[in-house]
């Protein structure tokens, strides 16, 4: 099983530029020992780096709202706060570890992207969805339980939508005006 605490996504053939601009991103932001590596899927990077991977995607998003041209490679930037095992069970234990991180009277949904991994989506939805004691909202939630699957393992985390770091996103929001 592979550890990571960040799941990164860029264009299909952009894998190592990706890896390169996250590593120099990282660096200007003064976390060091960043350790990025390709996953055999197009388009995906797992890394890990020394530190909280939450508070560095906060970081790199005020980086990319003061400028979000600057980044060409980077699209999504996904923290990770545990990896386990790729299993219903596990999965949901893990999420019920994290779930007291939604405050009372917030609402939460269950995001999941699975690669390699045939695990039924609705089957995890539901065992993890019930260790969340909280009102579930697919349009709008206060909280992300986000489940990133890459073969064998999970990385699992309990999120503010805004510590997802969604590049293309902000960029599309600059475009606006």
């Amino acid at each position: 099983m592979r550890s990571f605490n960040l799941v990164a996504t860029t264009q299909r053939g952009n894998e190592w530029a990706c890896m390169k601009e996250l590593g120099m991103l990282s660096q200007s932001l003064g976390y060091e020992g960043v350790k990025m590596k390709r996953t055999g899927y197009p388009g995906l990077v797992i890394g890990s780096i020394d530190g909280d991977p939450i508070a560095l995607v906060r970081a790199a998003r005020t980086v990319v709202e003061e400028d979000p041209w600057d980044l060409r490679f980077l699209q999504k930037l996904t923290p990770v706060e545990v990896t386990v095992e790729a299993t219903v069970g596990v999965i949901s234990e893990a999420v019920g570890k994290l779930a007291q991180k939604v405050p009372e009277g917030k609402s939460f949904k269950v995001s999941i992207n699975k690669r390699g991994c045939d695990i039924a989506s609705q089957e995890l939805i539901k065992a993890t969805a019930s260790k969340v004691e909280r009102r579930v909202n697919l349009e709008r939630p206060d909280w992300v339980v986000q489940i990133e699957i890459i073969e064998d393992a999970a990385g699992v985390s309990v999120l503010d939508p805004k510590d997802i770091l969604s590049v293309t996103k902000l960029q599309e929001l600059a475009m606006q005006g």
